[in-house]
């Protein structure tokens, strides 16, 4: 637990309370406290008497705006200078989540918040609204009135310049400093503590991105497929190199698919420590990939746990709900919770989990497709239409009907991610008062320019900003702390993602020729290698170090593939 607050008043003084922090740095013009972890301080060029926070403070000094992007870790920051300070989080929010007052009070849990300011926090019902829609909240909305969940990558800063202020969480363009005054004056009466200086020095607070996606288009048409694939291999291992550090022993998160068992095969030629893998299964499940799991485990050496889920966690499901502090619906969160209470008390150093790989493979190229298809030639109107007629609480039966609904509103939504919630005439029907609580979600515009700059706009707003870092990692990271387990993700790995981002579209969808689907390496054949006498490093040298192929994205799902 850290809380604190954002002031420019007597900053060289002011502390951050709670735990205390990995690493701290003070200098004339900056103090800076870093709780957390980095990964990539090779590529920081940092020393072995260089802190974490010396890193992140000589990152931030070369580059305020943005120079926190270059870090590449889980971490909290919070930062005092004469100009500017705030509280900062991490590319994907992995480490504490952060809630942050309109009165500059931050905590990383907004019921101690709550206790600290003696305030009663009013549920936004609007926001709740599409929350049941979504099983999402919208970006930048909060459950919440006057307190924000801040997002993956940003940060909660106050300046001491006329800029953009947001006293409740909505930004408002400053145009001339006759409206300066009369907009001060009034948020003076109900900020008083904040807003003491209206004349000389203007205090400005702001919620922004720390890490800037822009959408990539890249349109090379004959990709050296071998070339792209050894470079994919080396920069997998090296990810998995800097997260495991010096650990004596590690643990990893063996599925019995392509992403924990390429980290499984990339881990195990570059480590000849202890392994211990978990593997959740359900019991009964005529399609568990449990059996799949102990091959890789005793093909490449782990000491292997397992655990069958049976129907009687959910009276876990209070806990969770208690734990998570916000809203959230997943169907996943049930597997990381039985995952993460399996490890119990005796702990790895570090456990590797294969989260948000299938996201960062592209592996929802059919819908783009058909997305951009649809729109091409001005079908979606008559989507949209049977997508409304199934929506009709008679084909809610979890038939081939539902199925096809279901489809359709991944095509129909393809930049707002996964839907998890109600229809809106389901909740329309739900809501006491629809008319004054009820908001239906807008959809983005896509970019239908061509179906690479579509299929590029989707992997950053719908794949990245949502499904990764607000569902993926959101209920691994929660689970992880919940059992106070140092759970990673190797595929996260911030060199990795630019390298990602830079190869052509057609590489992600097609082999060497087009329409046609580069093969997999899996680790079926990885494994079945192995056991006609070959070593993990043999299998690491033939195959680039991992059995997952820089093109996972035929399309496909891992369980698809193994049913086929």
């Amino acid at each position: 637990m850290i809380y604190g607050k954002i002031t420019l008043e007597d900053w060289r003084t002011v502390c951050v309370e709670g735990e205390e922090p990995e690493s701290s740095f003070e200098s004339y013009n900056l103090r800076l406290f870093f709780f957390g972890t980095l990964y990539n301080r090779d590529t920081l060029q940092a020393t072995p008497d260089d802190t974490n926070a010396k890193l992140a403070a000589d990152a931030f000094l070369s580059d305020p705006a943005y120079g926190f992007s270059r870090l590449d870790g889980s971490f909290t920051i919070v930062y005092y200078s004469e100009n500017e300070c705030g509280v900062v989080r991490d590319h994907h929010g992995t480490h504490y989540p952060v809630y942050c007052h309109i009165d500059g009070n931050f905590a990383t849990s907004w019921q101690f918040l709550e206790d600290q300011l003696e305030e009663n926090f009013e549920p936004n019902l609007v926001s709740l609204s599409t929350f049941l829609q979504r099983g999402i909240l919208k970006k930048n909305n909060f459950a919440l009135f006057d307190v924000h969940s801040l997002g993956a990558g940003e940060k909660f800063y106050m300046l001491t310049e006329l800029g953009y202020l947001m006293p409740v969480w909505a930004s408002v363009k400053l145009e001339t400093q006759a409206k300066v005054h009369s907009m001060f004056d009034s948020l003076k009466e109900r900020n008083p503590s904040l807003y003491e200086k209206v004349a000389d020095d203007i205090y400005c607070l702001k919620r922004d991105s720390v890490f800037e996606h822009e959408p990539k288009v890249a349109t090379e048409r004959n990709p050296d497929v071998e070339t792209y694939s050894r470079r994919y291999g080396e920069l997998h291992a090296q990810a998995i190199r800097r997260r495991i550090g010096h650990s004596r022993r590690v643990g990893i998160l063996l599925s019995g698919g392509y992403d924990s068992g390429s980290n499984l095969a990339a881990l195990r030629s570059i480590y000849d420590g202890q392994i211990d893998s978990y593997s959740v299964g359900f019991k009964g499940d005529a399609w568990t990939e449990l059996p799949m799991a102990r091959l890789m485990s005793e093909t490449f050496g782990t000491r292997h746990h397992e655990y069958e889920i049976d129907g009687t966690e959910t009276s876990a499901l209070p806990d969770i709900v208690r734990f998570l502090g916000e809203p959230f619906m997943e169907g996943g969160l049930m597997v990381n919770y039985c995952a993460m209470r399996m490890i119990g008390d005796d702990k790895p150093d570090v456990i590797l989990g294969g989260d948000g790989s299938d996201q960062y493979f592209g592996t929802s190229g059919r819908e783009v497709a058909l997305h951009y298809l649809s729109a091409r030639i001005g079908l979606r109107p008559l989507l949209r239409g049977i997508s409304r007629l199934l929506e009709h609480e008679t084909f809610d039966t979890g038939g081939k009907l539902s199925r096809i609904n279901f489809h359709l509103d991944k095509i129909l939504h393809i930049l707002e991610g996964e839907r998890f919630g109600f229809s809106d005439s389901a909740l329309c029907a739900l809501l006491q008062n629809p008319k004054e609580d009820f908001e239906p979600v807008k959809s983005l515009r896509p970019d239908i320019h061509s179906f690479e700059h579509l299929y590029a706009q989707h992997a950053i707003l719908s794949d990245l900003e949502t499904v990764i870092n607000r569902i993926i990692l959101f209920k691994a990271s929660s689970m992880a702390r919940m059992f106070g387990n140092n759970l990673t993700y190797p595929f996260m790995d911030l060199e990795l993602f630019h390298f990602l981002q830079e190869l052509p579209v057609d590489f992600w969808l097609f082999g060497k020729n087009p329409g046609k689907p580069i093969e997999f390496f899996d680790i079926a054949t990885l494994t079945a290698k192995a056991e006609i006498g070959n070593t993990a490093k043999t299998v690491k040298n033939r195959n680039g170090t991992s059995c997952k192929q820089l093109c996972t994205a035929t399309g496909k799902k891992d369980r698809e593939l193994q049913n086929e």
